[in-house]
């Protein structure tokens, strides 16, 4: 028996590839207990549905798994379409990922190609249904999933337990992948995760609802399989890609600790809290030393009452501003921000404000600005609450999560669309931004250098934010 790993084609930029990690460790799972596993990865080997299709003809699988988050959710449900009609219809089909674990029933009434929908962590809900699926048992023991059963019903089981151990988990079976494809501009680079779960409970995310409460790996084991990556796969940068990557000082030390024992020089970053981060003032230089090479503030806005929307307190501007300064210029870490547009509170003053503030970050405090419309993805509290108030304007999930805005607030949709092609115009599209790529350029650090080099056809993925409206074809 054979099981076929897939990620979905999405709407991507040549400056980064990025691995499907969920997918690397259900792979290495099933390996472990004797599953035959392939994957298939669109986006890194760059392959259309149809060439997909091809792929999954050739490799005639029992099962095959896809998902993803809601914009790849779409292109998801075709590949189960396609491959019912075209290939084989005794294929079993698979979804998961944080979309379809809360629009399981939504997702397999709309899709009659779709057979399960497995909900929450997948590893070891995966395993059991191909067990099953291979000694021909049914699927209604199997805590984790909605599915469709002989009769077509559609039929809830009760949620799978969480994986209290994390280091039990198997290393990510990264020889199952295209993994020399995958790279931060330019720069070859693979993923790792320090815990799962959030303390933090931000309205419009969705990884603590995926997860309750919050499960730390050991540090000792995470650098052990940094090394293994190193050392196999030649990869020497990473992306710690969890949501509360070393929300905990303790977790970020003892990190710190055994990379300093570990005797391999690697370079890894991450996505932070500017709230936390601020707190590690007196490590910054340590996590320097032991390779991060940038890291990445979701500031969210400027303005006090819709932080407060977003779930944040008020904007400790100066001492971020300060951190971030001595961060870029003093330890020469690059620094992304992540600013949020588009709440349904939100008018067009403080969207100008948003714009304003972005070109007061950019270039003098950070190496990277991006501002997106907020989007209330299907079970998030910012979803539950838009669909009361009836603000929702499109349930089209291919246009979830790529530049358009979803909110029907205060501001129209098209003029806040119209705003968010201001921002990228206003932000990059200055003197002193080609100025500040020319000059990275001749940096001594490389990952400078790398950003410097991917800035340089910026101007024209801006010319395309016109058509930014979601996938229109593979």
């Amino acid at each position: 028996m054979k099981i076929l790993l897939i990620q979905p084609p999405i709407l991507s930029y040549s400056s980064q590839v990025a691995p499907n990690i969920g997918l690397a460790f259900i792979a290495a799972v099933l390996e472990k207990e004797g599953i035959t596993v392939e994957v298939i990865d669109s986006v890194a080997d760059k392959l259309s549905i149809d060439q997909l299709l091809v792929k999954i003809r050739q490799s005639k699988p029992d099962i095959i798994a896809s998902g993803g988050q809601t914009p790849v959710s779409v292109n998801s449900l075709k590949i189960f379409r396609r491959t019912k009609k075209e290939v084989d219809a005794g294929i079993l089909t698979l979804a998961g990922g944080p979309h379809f674990t809360f629009t399981a029933e939504e997702s397999l009434e709309k899709c009659p190609e779709l057979d399960i929908v497995v909900r929450g962590e997948a590893e070891y809900t995966v395993l059991e249904i191909c067990q099953k699926f291979q000694n021909k048992e049914p699927f209604d023991t199997i805590k984790g999933i909605t599915f469709r059963n002989k009769n077509n019903e559609i039929i809830k089981n009760p949620d799978r337990e969480q994986i209290k151990d994390l280091d039990s988990l198997p290393h990510p079976a990264w020889h199952l992948f295209p993994y020399k494809k995958y790279h931060w501009t330019g720069i070859n680079i693979l993923g790792t995760t320090t815990s799962r779960g959030c303390t933090f409970k931000c309205p419009h995310c969705i990884t603590w609802k995926i997860h309750e409460g919050r499960r730390l790996r050991d540090s000792k084991k995470i650098v052990e399989e940094m090394v293994w990556v190193k050392r196999k796969f030649g990869v020497d940068t990473f992306f710690l890609q969890d949501d509360s990557t070393f929300s905990s000082r303790a977790h970020l030390e003892s990190f710190l600790d055994e990379m300093e024992k570990c005797g391999e020089k690697m370079f890894w970053y991450y996505e932070t809290r500017e709230d936390v981060l601020l707190h590690y003032s007196n490590l910054w230089k340590r996590m320097k030393k032991n390779g991060l090479f940038k890291i990445v503030l979701g500031l969210e806005t400027p303005n006090t009452e819709l932080r407060a929307f977003y779930g944040k307190k008020e904007l400790r501007q100066k001492e971020v501003e300060q951190m971030m300064h001595c961060l870029e210029h003093d330890l020469d870490i690059l620094v992304s921000v992540y600013l949020l547009i588009g709440a349904p509170e939100e008018t067009r003053e403080s969207v100008l404000d948003t714009i304003a503030y972005g070109k007061h970050l950019y270039p003098r405090y950070c190496s990277f600005l991006m501002a997106v419309p907020v989007a209330p993805f299907p079970g998030t509290d910012l979803y539950k609450e838009m669909k009361e108030k009836d603000l929702i304007s499109t349930y089209d999930w291919s246009v979830y999560g790529f530049g358009q805005p979803i909110i029907n607030g205060k501001v129209p949709i098209e003029e806040m669309h119209e705003l968010y092609k201001k921002f990228w115009m206003e932000v990059y599209s200055r003197p002193i931004a080609f100025y500040t790529w020319i000059r990275s350029l001749f940096s001594r650090n490389r990952f400078r250098r790398a950003i410097g080099k991917n800035f340089l056809i910026m101007p024209f993925q801006i010319m395309k934010l016109s058509r930014m409206r979601g996938i229109e074809n593979d």
